[in-house]
């Protein structure tokens, strides 16, 4: 078995940084440009202007991509929590049980940290806002830390969040099989644009509310790889051939 790690440039500019700067000027050129709101009220006035927004209980986007997503990550958490299990007891498992708690650990770091901004940030839903049938003013982030009224706790987007957590799936399939890297990623970016959509489409998000947790879920696993195999200890990306897999230490 062999192990692929980055080197301390790629995983601090490749993978750190550019993902970081870029996604952070992003978001302060769509808050600038009022996208959020704009795009909010194209969807809306799709949908008729129907004050509450008229997909808000469609079935597919309520029981099937809302309730039935959150089930999913909840299937995708408890697989992965037996295997962790199981990696006590079968030895050829032994060899993941590292990258298998460090993927538990930023999926669940990632969730954790929306929940926290969720209740802090003090962001409406657009559901709630007065230009979509609701009684609060929009005060976007970072504006509504400023707020004296209650705006509600909309702020990172949570429903996403949930899928978007798995990106950390591209460090796990990094160390053991990097080729499946971008498989991994992929299946995690789309599954959490999904999730956001149905939520932006049923008037409980906006669009910035889902790109802030794909960042910050996105930088949480790439502070974790770095906690855990430290690349600052790599000069250049390399690929260590470990011959007993099944007993090496972790």
């Amino acid at each position: 078995m062999s192990q692929h790690l980055l080197s301390f440039n790629s995983w601090l500019h490749r993978h750190l940084l550019l993902p970081l700067v870029t996604g952070l000027l992003l978001l302060i050129v769509l808050h600038l440009t009022q996208v959020d709101l704009m795009l909010a009220q194209w969807l809306f006035h799709q949908e008729g202007n129907a004050p509450g927004w008229s997909l808000r209980h469609n079935y597919f986007l309520e029981h099937i991509l809302h309730n039935g997503g959150r089930h999913l990550v909840t299937l995708l958490s408890l697989t992965l929590l037996v295997t962790i299990a199981l990696s006590f007891f079968k030895p050829s498992l032994k060899p993941w049980r590292k990258d298998l708690l460090l993927l538990l650990a930023n999926v669940a770091i990632s969730i954790l940290l929306v929940r926290f901004g969720k209740e802090y940030t003090n962001v409406s839903c657009p559901w709630d806002v007065i230009q979509f049938g609701g009684s609060k003013p929009w005060i976007p982030f970072p504006n509504s830390l400023f707020s004296s009224m209650d705006l509600g706790q909309c702020f990172p987007g949570g429903h996403s969040s949930g899928a978007f957590a798995w990106v950390a799936l591209y460090y796990f399939a990094l160390p053991h099989m990097p080729a499946r890297r971008f498989k991994f990623l992929s299946f995690a970016i789309i599954l959490g644009s999904a999730f956001a959509v149905c939520q932006e489409l049923r008037g409980a998000h906006f669009l910035t509310h889902d790109l802030t947790s794909l960042l910050l879920c996105w930088v949480v696993a790439t502070l974790g790889y770095g906690i855990v195999y430290r690349p600052w200890c790599q000069r250049q990306s390399v690929t260590i051939d470990l011959p007993n897999a099944a007993s090496m230490r972790v």
